[in-house]
């Protein structure tokens, strides 16, 4: 083997890599586009039937909240922080945990902090025993 050669079937195998690549995102792609469909039936028969947790010989379904918090406006943000001397809410970013404690005592996010919550479904598979 010299170099022409061995440079050669690297980029052979590189392209082929990326080739394989390709190939799986779509064939991933399909699947979770089944998923979204399957999660949606499961949600919304789940929802009919007034359940908040699904289980089965196989696994269970079940929902989880997740929160986001963002700084809309990060002067205004930290001016009351400071201002109230709430260090507590403040992280690298705005605490999630000491923001959703504020919301429930106040009503709303501390100035300049967007705050959304979302449902997420998971399933869990079952464990052996």
């Amino acid at each position: 083997m010299d170099f022409e050669k061995a440079i050669d079937k690297y980029l052979t195998l590189r392209k082929e890599c990326d080739e394989i690549n390709r190939n799986a995102k779509v064939e991933v792609g399909k699947r979770k586009e089944v998923m979204k469909k399957l999660e949606a039936w499961i949600s919304l028969k789940a929802d009919e039937a007034g359940l908040k947790t699904i289980p089965t010989q196989l696994g269970t379904g079940y929902w989880s909240t997740h929160h986001t918090c963002t700084l809309a406006e990060p002067e205004s943000f930290f001016q009351y922080i400071k201002s109230e001397d709430a260090w507590d809410l403040l992280e690298k970013r705005a605490s999630k945990t000491a923001v959703k404690a504020f919301i429930e005592e106040e009503g709303a996010p501390p100035p300049g902090v967007n705050f959304s919550s979302y449902m997420v479904f998971n399933v869990r598979e079952q464990r052996s025993k």
